[in-house]
């Protein structure tokens, strides 16, 4: 369906009060935790990406249950400012910029329109994205510009068409995305709990030196938490070991997202991709596990809805 009318949802009222319940006690508990800087609290990072998760959340609710046309909506935004950052960090010139740009709008439609015309889209596009240092004829630099640009296309916009897969094709694709969402907030925020408070072995410190092994525990408790909370949004009729494995693949993915995004910014000498989001840097900085877990969890849960 194109368009659907959230409030008619009874995922809405569910998720909303997850949701709102979490962002409660955070700010309770922040506020406790500030309690003898009443003055300084306001502006403190973790305030900060406090309403950055007040105004994501219900966004990212509405855009899943709001139908197709939503869904792509959101994805578009998501492609646009995540190429935008990853093209700066790349150093990309304008001519691969927009290209690099226009193309990673066709992911999403496509994956909408068919799965046939998403898995054909690699090849397709590869195929004519190399005429591009061809005509340029760019001898110093164009293939290496191609090289990233092509990477660029399948980091984001194919991996994140998969959000679509899972909107559409999937039986209950609306809840999983759901489910998905909050288990990967938590898990980066269990992790990143975890991690300061308990964190003494390092996971992978060429990397990402703040990360650890206990982080990594985080992450899987974090997930847990999110999917035992979103429990109801998940489809009917699948194994009783889907849910663990949905959240193995939250947690890893958004651990090996994390990893990735540290690996591309070390790469290109920059610590945050940008600026966008308050409390975070760039969207690529928020969306880095999204990027990974996605595809994942779309053949995981494809892969056991075809068995049951």
């Amino acid at each position: 369906m194109w368009l659907a009318n959230p409030l008619d949802s009874l995922l809405l009222w569910r998720t909303a009060a997850v949701v709102g319940g979490i962002l409660g006690v955070g700010l309770l508990s922040l506020l406790l935790k500030e309690r003898r800087r009443l003055q300084a609290w306001r502006r403190s990072e973790l305030f900060q990406r406090l309403l950055t998760w007040a105004w994501i959340a219900p966004l990212y609710t509405l855009a899943v249950l709001g139908g197709w046309a939503t869904a792509l909506l959101l994805l578009s935004v998501m492609v646009l400012q995540g190429l935008g950052e990853y093209a700066s960090l790349a150093g990309l010139p304008k001519s691969y910029r927009w290209v690099l740009l226009a193309l990673g709008l066709l992911a999403a439609p496509a994956a909408l329109h068919s799965q046939w015309a998403f898995y054909a889209m690699p090849a397709l596009l590869l195929l004519a994205s190399t005429l591009q240092p061809v005509l340029v004829q760019d001898a110093q630099a164009g293939v290496r510009h191609l090289a990233f640009a092509v990477f660029g296309w399948g980091y984001l916009p194919w991996l994140l068409g998969h959000f679509m897969l899972m909107r559409v094709y999937t039986p209950g694709g609306d809840g999983l995305l759901l489910a998905l969402g909050l288990a990967i907030a938590l898990s980066d925020v269990a992790a990143f709990a975890v991690g300061k408070g308990l964190g003494r072995h390092k996971l992978a410190p060429r990397l990402s030196p703040n990360k650890t092994w206990e982080g990594l525990a985080g992450n899987f408790l974090g997930a847990a938490l999110g999917v035992f909370l979103m429990r109801f949004a998940l489809p009917e009729g699948l194994p009783w070991y889907f849910a663990p494995s949905f959240v193995a693949v939250v947690a890893v993915g958004a651990a090996w997202g994390d990893l990735l995004e540290s690996a591309l910014k070390r790469g290109f000498s920059a610590k945050d991709a940008g600026t966008w989001l308050p409390g975070f840097g760039g969207l690529l900085d928020r969306i880095d596990s999204l990027v990974i877990v996605v595809p994942l969890a779309y053949y995981l849960a494809k892969a056991m809805q075809s068995s049951a």
